[in-house]
């Protein structure tokens, strides 16, 4: 099969033919439709990853993954077969644990990833999938090719907002920062499981337009470019001078933490998602005089993907605009183009 290979960190992938794996057992031979190119992969690329989960090379990356089952192993049920399309939950459990017990495989001690660590990924005409269970049906999705986001960024995006879902009332404001591939999925999944009221922020103009026009904004909904305007002043001057209930940061940098959480109301939550720095400076008197929470989001549980892709299913989500399709032999260009952030759309690799 062909792939694009990586054979130490900042090397340019290359493009190779490699043996096609065979599954036994529990495993699963996915051919691949779509792999996503999520900002983890610059990460892993750039090694900024190793001291988490330091890779095997030579590697195969890609864990945004759509496709059709190719061929399964002797102990895979059958209700699982050839032809059935499907999406990858790419967060392998290692050892049965009680996080894996509650759909939570991304949080098992013992774990590796998709194209992240060990297992090959995506990045690939075929996957073998370690073991069933890792697989949602992507049966009556619109684009198979582009669903393949919903696999990180979709199941990211879900689990961010779940986290606040419950302690946001109707008349209260969330913000959304940085309005890339996953805060878009975020102001669409606030609007449509809360009755907040949405600010999202970006930098980028471009990303501001995009947004306007994929999210069905409600009355009342703000969409702020903060490189044209003093953040703080547009943030209070759309809620009428009140603070922010939940924060989503898709960024998490210094700068993003320490401009948004002084903003949030008592019992506010902030809610880091982004890897953009690796440390922040908190105002500790703040959060404990409001009770302010700080909750962080790795991936999702297997449910909550489940649940993210019925919506797709459903139409209720557009995934489908955020996605520019690319192929496999533009994969160093397409890495280098998100290293810088030179990217407004999800590459997606798209495997004739």
């Amino acid at each position: 099969m062909k792939a694009a290979v990586l054979y130490g960190y900042n090397q340019p992938f290359k493009i190779e033919d490699v043996p096609k794996p065979r599954p036994s057992g529990n495993e699963v031979l996915v051919k691949v439709v779509g792999s996503g190119i999520c900002h983890s992969d610059v990460h892993l690329w750039r090694g900024e990853l190793e001291s988490v989960v330091p890779p095997t090379f030579p590697l195969i990356p890609g864990h945004e993954i759509s496709g059709v089952v190719e061929e399964v192993g002797e102990l895979v049920p059958p209700h699982i077969k050839p032809g059935m399309k499907v999406l990858v939950y790419w967060a392998y459990c290692e050892q049965d644990d009680k996080y894996s017990l509650r759909g939570l495989y991304q949080l098992c001690p013992l774990r590796a990833g998709a194209g992240i660590a060990v297992y090959n990924g995506g990045f690939a005409e075929y996957v073998l999938v370690p073991h069933y269970r890792y697989l949602v049906s992507a049966e009556g999705l619109r684009d198979l090719a582009a669903a393949a986001v919903l696999s990180c960024a979709g199941a990211t995006a879900m689990r961010a907002i779940k986290k606040i879902v419950s302690d946001v009332e109707d008349d209260e404001y969330i913000a959304i920062i940085g309005l890339g591939g996953l805060g878009i999925l975020g102001l669409q999944l606030a609007r449509l499981l809360t009755g907040a009221r949405l600010i999202g922020v970006d930098v980028r103009s471009d990303k501001i337009e995009r947004a306007s026009k994929i999210v069905k904004l409600a009355p009342g909904d703000v969409l702020i470019d903060a490189s044209q305007v003093d953040v703080r002043r547009a943030i209070y001057e759309a809620t009428g001078g009140r603070t922010l209930k939940a924060v989503i940061d898709f960024v998490g940098s210094e700068k993003t933490l320490e401009t948004y959480i002084d903003m949030l109301s008592p019992l506010g939550t902030y809610v880091l998602v982004g890897l953009g720095g690796e440390y922040a400076k908190i105002p500790i008197r703040k959060i404990v005089t409001s009770e302010i929470s700080i909750k962080t989001v790795l991936y999702s549980s297997y449910r909550e993907f489940e649940l993210l892709v019925d919506l797709a299913r459903r139409d209720l989500i557009n995934y489908i605009d955020i996605v520019n399709k690319i192929r496999l032999e533009d994969i160093n260009e397409a890495i280098e183009r998100l290293a810088r952030g030179d990217v407004v759309y999800r590459q997606v690799i798209v495997f004739d």
